[in-house]
């Protein structure tokens, strides 16, 4: 190998605060360097392993996976480096990084036990570096006896010519080869200070007092081999050694194979025919004949599958939706897997492809290199037991969530680099508070002012300026690892055998791979996501199914047999009275609902996909409401556009739509049609772009007789649209959900609202929740020790609906006094409820001031009571009756729910004060839009945000008690009633109603604040 020398030492920021370089930047280094390898050592995670790998690769240089891993050698943990040999090798990687990091009780130890690691080491090269301070019969002489055959003593550049020579006479008196080797924690020596803080941050001290041994020793940086040759004159055979390892290590990845599990299969069927049979009797099933059309798109659809190889991944995903269906568990496809008529007759899709006409491409695309996504959500509440099912199914061993690496951003850089330099908090939150939240494009243009700059200008400091220093060198630095929303893998063997894993939060199992690197290893990632609005679903209808057991067999019948045609839902939807109601329920969504006047599934589904950045900033939502409406005429581009967006009144509404008018009116195929719309969604203005171009427009004047000039607008109207545009599978699936949540709060609306709230809502506060629930003329009440759930419920006291909250809101009410609670009742006095219950003084004292105890006493005479205690242990007190005496105000009750209980129950605060005569509700205000309105209300969140080069601006979230409605203030306007603003409020707002540009937002622009 050129230059004589290789790297085998070196850690990347996936190392997890110990080193600074990407693996990008070390296979870059090399190569400019002129050595034609390099080893990858990070500590005890592989988590950057297959990024180092493909960046060497492209910088044509051979990548060498290790682990510096820390092991138990005669009750002392010291530090083995290994290097992955072959395929094998890296299993063995794989294995021992995840009995580090997975295994409790080598989690316990804090390193691998030598035994354990001998058995994993037999395609593993092993670097050992001694302290020359240690007799070598403390360390070395095992782990020679244990790995005699791959082991190498290291000499590093910083150690003294003695060090070096008492190092070499240990080695020679076991026969064991020494190699040069220099530990890299950055590139160039100006990173030292950050490695510094990096080190300071992982152990959560002070950059001053942190212990010398934990920061990378002096001079770690990318060494040159020229630099090496000179540390090592006196021992060629240690350099020498680098390249022979080098030329050893020939490590392979099987990058870019999709590996499923074994699928159990009747004799002599396979996993292609197999499919095709239960895709067969699913179209009978669901469209009660096999049709010519139905048949060619099975079978078109069939055979991609099959060429790809991806049936397993559809029976996986068929049989853990069958488990849920047997469970009674709520689910519902989501994404672009509803275009898939075999997914469909899978049972693993609800919307009909073929009444949709939705295109199979848009899910599977043959020039698509990677795999489908099948996503499913299910209910929140039940979802960790379609989680184990997947563990038993399949195999605990072979089973994982997939993680998602956290990085350093803005804020949290500032945070932890700060409080290593001792900022102070308050310095660090002024620091933090300056920072803006982009929206949009970051400024770029030469008269952009970065906030970094800005602050650093700002702050005379020089540790401030430091630490803003170090902040932005470590932006999008990994973290730590966390838990994917919904992905987890499963594998054909054993996990370990293929992805190393990590023990995270709840003793949860997940890959140390991020689900793109999952995916690159050949694992297939499924998402089982957890909705509250499918837990909405499942307790409304299993209330409806234990009163109707005759009717309904099980909670999914009930929910199947919601009507599609239903007067009263039809009205609710019309007047966008949807508040609870999944992906329906926001105030600018309502406001589409009434616009469109929306009276079904379909309509719900074109409210979903108008509700977009695109439709709204580019005015097609108007356009399409108009003509909906009847108001105008449908116009056309162009005649050969009539036919593809008859639906949709000349509008690009839907991502299938751009594929429509590219394959039907252009001729491209569909895989290509598929093409151009992701390269348009992803706003690629490559070669390959430029290309689909020039073909569009070819292809629509040859086919469809478009002149090239109309054809260029319709383009830029596609290419304007896709980047924005809402997948109408997607949109299908929720709207069917949706549908089900406005049937089910029309017709059995306390158990509706009791469940959103239980379910702890969505959109909104409890606080809007409860106000809607008392504009419905229901009854919703404080926790109540006689009626009350853990969760929020519906109780019928005198036979009349009750919304009670749940006993579990109440601040330091423990789970064992609800539990008796709920076993011990009904409680006949409060005298009863004490000597009973046994509760401790704090806790019954919060329930009589949060209110659980109407009815047994009011609050002053219950609070009394209670100061001469004499309950606990059974004994009462010779108290006897309650006096009668004046309860609380409402106010002095609202005022210690929100204490207790995190807010108010029996009113909203603006209940409590009179409002201005001129205030319109947050929901009426998206009618005046460029006009003046005054509005009140608490704040929810303030934000600060960037657009371009334009000053900031400041968004808080106004409640009332219909909605929440975004309130921008200009800079000036903020500073004015920076203050003011300080706390919830109530405040009263006048201003003028805008659409934001950048996200075609509806908001409040504030003129004049007052705190009310």
């Amino acid at each position: 190998m050129s230059n004589g020398f290789v790297h085998l030492r070196a850690q990347s920021h996936y190392s997890f605060l110990r080193a600074v370089p990407a693996p990008k930047d070390l296979a870059r280094a090399a190569a400019v360097n002129g050595m034609t390898a390099i080893a990858l050592t990070d500590h005890s995670m592989l988590t950057g392993a297959v990024t180092f790998y493909k960046a060497c690769l492209k910088e044509e240089i051979k990548p060498i996976i290790g682990l510096t891993l820390p092991i138990l050698i005669l009750d002392e943990v010291r530090e083995l480096t290994v290097l992955a040999t072959s395929l094998l090798g890296w299993q063995q990687l794989c294995q021992l990084s995840s009995q580090l990091c997975s295994d409790p009780e080598t989690i316990a130890l804090g390193a691998l036990p030598l035994p354990d690691f001998a058995k994993l080491a037999s395609d593993l090269i092993c670097l050992f570096a001694i302290d020359p301070q240690l007799p070598f019969e403390t360390c070395l002489a095992p782990l020679a006896q244990q790995v005699p055959s791959a082991l190498y003593v290291e000499l590093h550049p910083n150690q003294s010519a003695l060090e070096k020579d008492h190092i070499a006479t240990q080695a020679r008196a076991l026969q064991l080869p020494l190699v040069a080797t220099h530990p890299i924690a950055y590139i160039s020596p100006v990173d030292a200070d950050v490695q510094h803080t990096l080190a300071a941050m992982r152990h959560n001290k002070l950059r001053t007092e942190l212990d010398p041994k934990h920061i990378a020793p002096q001079g770690s940086y990318f060494h040159t081999a020229a630099e090496m040759h000179v540390a090592f004159a006196d021992y060629p055979a240690a350099i020498a050694a680098t390249v022979e390892i080098a030329d050893r290590c020939n490590l392979t990845l099987p990058l870019g194979k999709a590996l499923f599990p074994e699928f159990d299969l009747p004799a002599g069927k396979t996993v292609d025919k197999w499919l095709a049979e239960e895709a067969e009797r699913g179209a009978i099933r669901r469209y009660g004949e096999l049709t010519r059309p139905l048949r060619e798109r099975l079978q078109h659809e069939l055979r991609v599958i099959a060429k790809r190889g991806y049936a397993p991944l559809f029976l996986i995903v068929q049989d853990i939706v069958n488990y849920a269906a047997q469970a009674n568990i709520p689910i519902s496809s989501r994404g672009s897997a509803a275009s898939s008529l075999v997914a469909h007759c899978l049972g693993i899709t609800s919307p009909d492809p073929m009444r949709l006409n939705l295109y199979f491409e848009r899910f599977l695309n043959p020039a698509r290199k990677s795999p489908p996504d099948i996503d499913t959500d299910l209910s929140s509440s039940r979802r960790d037991e379609v989680l184990r099912y997947v563990y038993q199914r399949f195999g605990a061993d072979r089973v994982a969530m997939v993680s998602t690496i956290n990085r350093f951003r803005r804020r949290s850089a500032i945070r932890e680099v700060g409080k290593a330099y001792g900022l102070t908090d308050d310095t660090i939150k002024e620091l933090t508070a300056h920072l803006p939240r982009w929206r949009g494009p970051k400024p770029n243009t030469p008269n952009s002012i970065d906030p970094w700059e800005a602050l650093a200008q700002n702050s005379p400091d020089a540790t401030v300026k430091a630490a803003l220093k170090t902040a932005l060198r470590i932006l999008r630095f990994p973290r730590h690892h966390s838990i994917h929303a919904g992905g987890l893998v499963i594998a054909p063997a054993a996990m370990p055998t293929i992805a190393p894993t990590l023990l995270a939060n709840k003793g949860l199992v997940i890959t140390q791979f991020d689900h793109w690197t999952a995916e690159e290893i050949g694992l297939v990632k499924l998402d089982l996501l957890g909705i509250r609005g499918l837990s909405v679903l499942g307790d409304v209808a299993g209330r409806i199914q234990s009163w109707r057991k005759t009717e309904f067999k099980s909670t999914l019948s009930v929910l199947n047999a919601i009507p599609e045609d239903d007067v009263a839902t039809k009205e609710r939807l019309k007047l966008g009275k949807t508040i609870g109601c999944f992906q329906i329920e926001s105030p600018g969504m309502r406001n589409v609902l009434k616009e469109v006047q929306a009276q079904s599934i379909d309509d719900l589904m074109v409210a979903l996909a108008l509700f977009r950045p695109g439709p709204l900033t580019g005015g097609l939502k108007d356009a399409f409401v108009r003509r909906h409406l009847g108001y105008e005429r449908v116009h056309h581009l162009h005649p050969a556009l009539s036919g593809l967006l008859a639906d949709t009144y000349g509008v690009i509404l839907y991502q299938e739509q751009v594929l429509r008018i590219a394959h039907e009116m252009a001729g491209l195929s569909l895989a290509d049609a598929d093409l151009l719309r992701r390269a348009m969604s992803h706003f690629d203005p490559g070669s390959q772009m430029i290309t689909l171009k020039n073909r569009f427009i070819s292809g629509a004047q040859e086919r469809s007789n478009v002149p090239p000039e109309t054809s260029e607008r319709i383009w830029d109207l596609m290419a304007a649209f896709a980047g924005y545009g809402f997948p109408k599978a997607h949109a299908a699936s929720y709207a069917q959900v949706a549908w089900q949540a406005a049937w089910s709060k029309t017709h059995y609306p306390e158990l509706f609202m009791a469940a959103v709230l239980a379910n702890h809502g969505g959109y909104y506060s409890q606080r809007v929740y409860l106000a809607e629930v008392r504009q419905m003329g229901l009854k919703a009440r404080p926790p109540h020790v006689n009626y009350s759930q853990y969760q929020f419920s519906v109780c019928y006291p005198d036979g009349d609906p009750v919304l009670y909250m749940g006993l579990g809101q109440v601040r330091d009410l423990t789970r064992a006094t609800i539990k008796r609670i709920l076993q011990l009742r009904p409680f006949h006095s409060f005298e009863d409820f004490l000597a009973r219950v046994d509760p401790r003084p704090k806790e019954v004292k919060h329930l009589v001031m949060c209110g659980a105890c109407e009815g047994l006493g009011q609050r002053p005479a219950l609070l009394q009571r209670l100061k001469e205690g004499g309950w606990r242990g059974g004994q009462l007190s010779l108290f006897q009756s309650l006096a009668d005496s004046e309860d609380w105000t409402l106010a002095d009750c609202v005022k210690a729910e929100e204490r207790l209980l995190g807010t108010g129950v029996s009113a909203h605060p603006l209940a409590l004060i009179s409002v201005p005569s001129n205030v319109i509700s947050t929901e009426a205000a998206l009618n005046y839009m460029g006009s003046p309105v005054a509005i009140a209300g608490v704040q929810q969140t303030r934000q600060r945000f960037a657009h371009g080069d334009d000053p900031a601006t400041y968004v808080i979230e106004l409640e009332d008690a219909v909605g929440v409605l975004p309130v921008q203030l200009e800079t000036t306007t903020y500073r004015q009633y920076k203050r003011l603003l300080n706390g919830k409020g109530p405040f009263y707002i006048e201003g003028e109603m805008i659409l934001a540009p950048d996200i075609g937002e509806q908001r409040l622009l504030a003129k004049r604040i007052t705190r009310l």
